[in-house]
Order: C-alpha cells, then sequence, then structure tokens
C-alpha cells in the first residue's frame, strides 16, 4: 500500500485554494494512483521553514506508517526561508541547504533512494525574494546532485509563466487554478512520474 507524504509549508498546505485540494489534491487526482489502497497525507504547515520541518518530518512520518505501508517522501521548502518578515532573513541559503542535507540524507537512509524526491520552492510576485528562492533553488539543486537525490525544479519554469504569477493574489500562495499548474508541471515530470508508480 502506497502512502505518499508531501511535507512544506504554506505553498504545500494550499492556502488560499477555496477548493481545499491544493496542489497535492489534484495531482493525486491526475496521478492514477488508485485509492484506495494508497493514502495521501498533506503535511505542509504556515511559515514552516527548512529547520521547522527537520525537527518535525520523521516523527510525523513514523506516526502514520501502519505495517503494509509502502512510504513515499516529497519535500517542498525555502520560501519561509528566504523571507524576511521582521527585515532579516529566516535562514541564510547555507543553513538552509544544510537543513535540506540533513532531512534528505536522514530520508534516504531510513526508506531509500527511490522513494525520496525534492521539488524546487516556488516563485513569488516580490522580485528581491523571488530572487533569492531563485539562488536557494540552485543551491538545492547542487546539493541534489552530489547525493544523486531526485530534484524537480519547479521555480525556473513558474518564475517565467505569467498566468501562474498573476494567479498569486498574495503574491505567494496560488488560488485552485494556480494549484492546478503546478499539478499538472509535476505531473508531466520523470521524478514524479517515477517516484508515484514505481
Amino acid at each position: 500500500m502506497k502512502t505518499f507524504f508531501f511535507f512544506g509549508d504554506s505553498l504545500t498546505l494550499g492556502v488560499n485554494d477555496p477548493s481545499l485540494r491544493g496542489w497535492i489534491g489534484q495531482l493525486s487526482l491526475v496521478s492514477g494512483v488508485p485509492v484506495p489502497p494508497a493514502t495521501f497525507y498533506n503535511m505542509g504547515a504556515r511559515k514552516h521553514s527548512s529547520l521547522a520541518i527537520a525537527k518535525r518530518w520523521k516523527a510525523e512520518v513514523e506516526a502514520r506508517l501502519i505495517a503494509e505501508s509502502k512510504p513515499r517522501l516529497l519535500f517542498t521548502f525555502g520560501v519561509v526561508d528566504m523571507a524576511t518578515p521582521a527585515g532579516q532573513q529566516n535562514l541564510s541559503i547555507e543553513e538552509s541547504v544544510e537543513n535540506a542535507r540533513t532531512i534528505l540524507v536522514d530520508a534516504v537512509e531510513t526508506y531509500g533512494k527511490k522513494n525520496i524526491v525534492m521539488v524546487s520552492p516556488f516563485p513569488v510576485v516580490n522580485l528581491e525574494h523571488c530572487a533569492r528562492i531563485g539562488e536557494l533553488s540552485a543551491a538545492y539543486l547542487d546539493m541534489c546532485a552530489d547525493y544523486d537525490i531526485s530534484y524537480v525544479d519547479i521555480f525556473t519554469k513558474l518564475s517565467q509563466h505569467e498566468p501562474y504569477l498573476n494567479n498569486l493574489s498574495d503574491g505567494i500562495h496560488p488560488s485552485e487554478e494556480g494549484n492546478a499548474i503546478i499539478a499538472s508541471t509535476l505531473h508531466s515530470h520523470e521524478h514524479i512520474v517515477l517516484w508515484m508508480n514505481s
């Protein structure tokens, strides 16, 4: 029984989507993975940085696994890390990459490399914040390449996708239409196809 876990921040949770499905719900629907027996857990939490996710992810997976589970874990974060809510960046790029490395290496050792995938953070409207996210995404890509961990760079595509950016009414979170763009983009990516169907 495949059990999917999606860890991230409010963009993972689906804040701003009145359908309450977010991109995870839409991706799950179009994936063709049969439910039942598969289970999908949205583990997004508002304002959670890579550090917050590093502290919680493993216990939350263990609390939900049952004997017949075949866990698949997806991680996507970084927008909160690069934010400057009080004029100071929440985390440096180096700190964020180290948190991601810690999470992913442990996840691979525990659940197997083919069952782990990382998706880049998503673009935002604010140009300075978006530029920092772009730098972080590139750093995540390099780190994942060093460890041969599947990485999906959705940032590059969506940062040039006007319909997506125009859908961010608060500058950060997509509505149902924007989440459909995310789901469609991920659904066609080879790493996600393998992760969901292998």
